[in-house]
């Protein structure tokens, strides 16, 4: 990524202005995970999947378009409305096994990519919603994942669960996280907010060609760096959106401060328990297995840090700060 503009002048706060159409969609969202979780009894990286497929998915494409008025951007305003019929089918698709019937969230997490990477080209890289626009990169390759998992195949010689594992991480750490990333950047422009969530986005493949190393029989240390170096970018951009949240002038109302709180709460421990885990990896004596990183870590990710933040910027509106 090309080097951004830096500006030190009073900035405007750019959470966008609550959306009662987004959070309707949400609540609905979130009513049918809770019914699909509790009829299909699912395991729990699954039922994580499908709670961001119904509720972060939505509130993140909207917190990233809300404020567009572009004709892309009022198109995909559209399709965000076909989000829980495209939930249910990929429900449906791992519950009986017809994974074809995930087929259409390929389609769909495939064009919000192809639609980050126009905006890329488009709008250009000096922008806080660059961050978002190459989170939706990210969020198509968490539906290759996901389809691929949900047809049960093996990709790269990975057994099912780690395919499985790849598309949630993806979803999250893709498009939420960078979503996020880029109203913290938006919320406290400067030189040091860029460069640590430009180090968030370039920690995500580090960590994923990490991964594939280590698969391929190549040295540990390699995943073992790359999931250091991202998990200290991504508590490093907590900390700031911490700052925020108890900066008295950042002009947050207090429910969106007590979200943002939580939600750094759940990520710093979350990411602790990654670099724990790694650790353990590293020295060939596991301290966490890997079911122990889905209920935990992955519980932190998806409730504490992803959903309360969405929740708190969304909630937000439009403030108004200065540049400490």
């Amino acid at each position: 990524m090309s080097e951004p503009a830096i500006t030190h002048t009073p900035a405007q706060v750019s959470a966008p202005a609550w959306s009662p159409h987004a959070w309707l969609r949400g609540l609905i969202g979130a009513g049918c995970w809770l019914i699909a979780h509790l009829s299909f009894s699912p395991s729990w990286e699954m039922s994580v999947l499908w709670l961001g497929a119904y509720v972060h998915v939505p509130l993140a494409l909207e917190l990233m378009l809300q404020n567009e008025s572009g004709r892309a951007a009022r198109y995909f305003h559209h399709r965000e409305y076909t989000l829980i019929p495209l939930a249910i089918s990929l429900v449906v698709a791992f519950a009986t096994g017809i994974g074809w019937l995930a087929l259409p969230w390929l389609i769909f997490t495939t064009a919000c990519a192809g639609f980050g990477v126009w905006r890329l080209l488009s709008q250009g890289l000096r922008r806080p919603g660059a961050l978002a626009d190459w989170g939706l990169l990210w969020f198509g390759v968490s539906g290759a994942w996901i389809f691929a998992s949900a047809m049960r195949w093996e990709v790269f010689g990975f057994p099912h669960i780690i395919v499985l594992l790849a598309g949630v991480h993806q979803l999250y750490a893709g498009l939420v996280l960078q979503v996020l990333a880029s109203r913290i950047v938006a919320a406290r422009p400067g030189r040091l907010p860029w460069i640590t969530a430009i180090c968030v986005s370039l920690g995500n493949p580090f960590v994923a060609t990490g991964i594939l190393t280590s698969h391929l029989g190549m040295p540990l240390w390699i995943e073992f760096a790359a999931v250091c170096f991202y998990a200290s970018s991504v508590v490093v951009l907590g900390w700031m959106q911490l700052f925020l949240a108890l900066w008295p002038k950042s002009g947050l109302p207090w429910y969106s401060r007590a979200l943002l709180v939580v939600s750094d709460l759940s990520l710093g421990t979350a990411m602790t328990l990654a670099l724990i885990f790694m650790w353990g990896v590293r020295r060939g004596y596991p301290t966490l297995t890997i079911p122990e990183m889905i209920a935990w870590h992955g519980s932190l990710n998806a409730f504490g840090f992803g959903l309360c933040a969405l929740a708190g910027w969304s909630l937000a509106g439009t403030r108004h700060a200065k540049q400490p």
